[in-house]
């Protein structure tokens, strides 16, 4: 996959441009040892010569003030199979497409993990003598062009950026994708969490076995989540309404009425789900009372015993649905005689042959909530890079 990200020069100088230009087409950057070629072009200009061919255009129309260039940059990831020369092909093509009408330099950087296109755009069209403008949505729309032409090539793309939701930055969506974001680990313990917590004691407990913390005070609006890597973070960042302080503590009152029935003799799976209101919590609830009812938050005995009841009837918990509870809702530290029967529940669950059902599906599918998909309204701080450059 590639992203594009706008790289904000605050200091719009004649110098500034030919300092810019220097460091994108040195020799230890662009030069691939394997051809020997030095990859760098321009689109309109020559690219070793990009500098005084910008000039030129801009004493022609007499603008040597105000912005005098734009750059961008294109990145690749690691993993993606690619040549540098498909890669300066590809930043030919896009800068071509991106800035019909003004010059551009492309120069193709082999000095990280990831290569990636650096593009100078000079301000100044040299057919019109007009300045390049950029709009909120610039940045967008080249991303969708990035996305076409790498896709025209084979190669991956991004998800969509827009999804409802809150906004997230640049950073953290490639961080995300790349699975090595430290608030998209916090979005899975909670989910994880939420999955073995009927109160909101319990979720914060469950919290603390993960290695994170909570700060939630009743005067307080907002909840403030703190890493086992120490870094802090309020609900409101996460993206999805169904964080909020107050989405889960709808959520947990829920919980509290719905574990009285339980423990009553009315108890209807289906039906005591039909009327509260709309959390985001509604799946995860649906597990969690259903591995309540499958005993597995009791002692190994007690589930053992369950187990030979003939429960996965009641709930379609097949084979497959047992492994899968026994996954999510193991506790690490059982000694062998646990474990011990805990295998032989798993066996017990196989025997009966049953088809997956409900709680495995909802276990199977933890993910498939907006917590696990990638926000698109990006309207982001447009000097935040991907990597470093």
């Amino acid at each position: 996959m590639a992203t594009v990200n706008y790289i904000r020069e605050s200091k719009q100088t004649i110098s500034a441009m030919k300092g810019l230009i220097n460091y994108c087409v040195q020799d230890l950057k662009v030069k691939d040892e394997q051809s020997g070629r030095r990859l760098v072009s321009g689109v309109n200009c020559n690219g070793e010569n990009a500098f005084n061919e910008f000039m030129t255009t801009k004493y022609a129309y007499k603008k040597v003030d105000g912005f005098n260039f734009y750059q961008y940059v294109q990145s690749f990831h690691p993993s993606e199979k690619i040549t540098p020369e498909q890669v300066h092909k590809i930043g030919l093509e896009f800068a071509e497409k991106a800035w019909p009408g003004h010059e551009v330099l492309v120069a193709t950087h082999l000095d990280a993990e990831h290569i990636h296109n650096h593009f100078v755009i000079n301000s100044v069209s040299f057919e019109s003598g007009y300045k390049l403008r950029q709009s909120p949505t610039t940045l967008k729309t080249l991303r969708c062009l990035s996305d076409n032409i790498c896709a025209d090539y084979g190669l991956s793309v991004l998800r969509p950026y827009e999804q409802k939701g809150r906004k997230i930055s640049s950073r953290e969506y490639r961080a995300r994708s790349r699975g090595s974001s430290w608030k998209q680990e916090l979005i899975t313990s909670i989910n994880h969490a939420m999955f073995k917590s009927g109160t909101r004691e319990e979720f914060i407990e469950k919290m603390k076995e993960l290695g994170f913390k909570i700060n939630w005070k009743s005067e307080r609006k907002y909840l403030t989540f703190t890493c086992p890597g120490g870094q802090k973070c309020r609900d409101i960042r996460l993206h999805n309404n169904k964080f909020l302080k107050e989405t889960l503590e709808t959520e947990f009152r829920i919980r509290g009425e719905l574990l009285i029935k339980f423990h009553s003799d009315f108890f209807d799976f289906d039906e005591a789900f039909d009327s509260y209101s709309v959390t985001g919590w509604e799946e995860s609830r649906k597990a969690y009372f259903s591995a309540l009812s499958l005993g597995f938050f009791e002692n190994e005995q007690e589930k053992d015993e369950i187990l030979k009841q003939n429960y996965f009837e009641t709930f379609g918990l097949g084979a497959r649905g047992v492994l899968e509870f026994a996954n999510i809702f193991d506790d690490t530290s059982e000694d062998s005689e646990e474990c011990r029967k805990r295998r032989e529940a798993e066996e017990n669950g196989a025997n009966l042959g049953a088809i997956i059902g409900i709680a495995a599906g909802l276990i199977l599918n933890l993910n498939d909530d907006n917590s696990g998909e990638l926000p698109q309204e990006l309207e982001e701080e447009q000097n935040e890079i991907w990597l470093q450059m």
